[in-house]
């Protein structure tokens, strides 16, 4: 079972790297385009073209609704705006391209959760954020630009405008997108604001097109900018997202050997491109117990129910004692308050003793997993998805065990850690001193 998985994970892998291959060619920008970013935690352009990819078909309706979705949203970014902030002349200063809501802001200053750092206490740094939520604070914190999108109606003018722009340029169909539109905003912005500054660029790399679209105009400020990328999520199972595409980003910051390891051999990435320190983001890791976390999109409820109850039966008993955890974005969520509502009444009525105190994942797993095995050792995983799933192949660490169809257990079963993690060392401030 698990090497038919490998072999399926593989011939993805392979049938992505073909085609962003094919695409460099034909003179794609694919660090930009959704439809060359294979995110599959997330219903997307990239993990429907995936899809279409695997199964050797041109278009399908549900590609179609996506991109007709990018496409509309594209009137709704006519009017972004930064506040700004001031930078005194300085030969060099560093930059930190990172994002913000509104509870990220203290009375005077803004607290990065990525760098796990404060923009009021490393001299010479400086925060360019993207609002998650449009919240301003209502007084200007010092070393802080923000973006924003000052208004969020429909404007038919400004999209069709961009249609006809960008439809005369080459390869049109890959930049036709909601995606594309707010990644040149943001790239335009930027260089407008730090056009004449010299500086280090730091960010918290996931290869997003809008982060790859901003490492290029920092190179196009002046090629003598460093660009330093932190890779700040723990392992995942098939980081398809995470293919190399951007030669101007001189250094991307990893966690661990393992992930090092990963990146080099089945992602393209070159080694002296990364390296390897202790994670900004984790001062500790907490240990998780007795959890069920619902996944990020809830497709199939049945599914889930049926497979918990399988558990229940036959491998762990699940008593009250449990959590219920829903992703802080889908807290308002009704298909998850409906799927946590019936885990309750279907799995608690069952009074039995519990055997185990292990944490259940849902869906995708994101970082969780990760987290679970660095701290408990073991973790179960639910789902239907081959893209999901971790592979004792590609994370040598990891231990596999199918208890079920759709079922498995990891533990690890090696001393290499997932994640460095060193209390003294780990932050921001340590780095730039270097």
């Amino acid at each position: 079972m698990e090497k038919k998985l490998y072999k399926d994970q593989i011939s993805t892998l392979n049938l992505i790297k073909y085609y962003l291959h094919k695409l460099k060619k034909k003179g794609v920008k694919v660090e930009i385009s959704p439809i060359a970013d294979f995110v599959t935690w997330s219903n997307g352009m990239g993990l429907q073209k995936l899809r279409l990819l695997e199964f050797k078909k041109i278009i399908s309706v549900d590609f179609l609704k996506i991109f007709f979705n990018e496409l509309i949203s594209i009137g709704k970014n006519y009017e972004y705006k930064v506040i700004s902030s001031k930078i005194p002349n300085k030969k060099k200063v560093n930059i930190i391209y990172s994002y913000c809501k509104k509870e990220d802001f203290k009375k005077n200053y803004f607290y990065d959760l990525y760098f796990n750092e404060r923009s009021d206490r490393i001299p010479g740094t400086y925060w360019f954020l993207i609002s998650l939520d449009n919240y301003i604070p209502k007084d200007k914190i010092k070393n802080v630009f923000i973006l924003y999108n000052n208004k969020k109606n429909f404007n038919v003018f400004y999209l069709i405008k961009y249609i006809f722009q960008t439809i005369t340029r080459k390869n049109s169909f890959f930049y036709l997108n909601n995606t594309t539109n707010t990644t040149q905003i943001f790239s335009s912005l930027f260089y407008r604001t730090f056009k004449e500054k010299k500086f280090n660029l730091y960010l918290p790399y996931e290869n997003r097109p809008h982060q790859n679209a901003i490492i290029k105009i920092a190179k196009k400020i002046s090629k003598k900018n460093k660009t330093i990328g932190y890779y700040h999520r723990m392992p995942e199972p098939l980081q398809t997202e995470m293919f190399y595409k951007i030669n101007e980003l001189d250094t991307l910051l990893i966690n661990s050997e393992i992930q090092k390891n990963v990146f080099t051999k089945f992602f393209s990435w070159p080694k002296t491109k990364l390296k390897v320190v202790e994670s900004f983001r984790y001062k500790n890791i907490k240990l998780r117990r007795k959890i069920i976390y619902l996944p990020y999109e809830v497709k199939n409820k049945d599914f889930f129910l049926t497979k918990l109850q399988y558990i229940n039966d036959n491998f762990v008993h699940l008593d009250k004692n449990f959590k219920i955890s829903v992703h802080p974005l889908n807290a308002k969520s009704n298909e998850h308050i409906l799927l946590k509502n019936k885990i309750e009444r279907k799995i608690y009525k069952i009074k039995k003793n519990n055997l185990s105190n292990i944490c259940i994942i849902l869906g995708e797993p994101g970082s969780v997993a990760s987290q679970c095995l660095h701290t408990y050792g073991k973790v179960i995983h639910i789902t239907s998805s081959k893209y999901d799933v971790f592979s004792s192949y590609i994370w040598k660490n990891v231990k596999v065990q199918c208890i079920a169809n759709g079922i498995y257990l990891y533990k690890k079963n090696s001393n290499k850690k997932l994640m460095n993690i060193n209390k003294k060392k780990n932050n921001l401030r340590y780095f730039l001193s270097l």
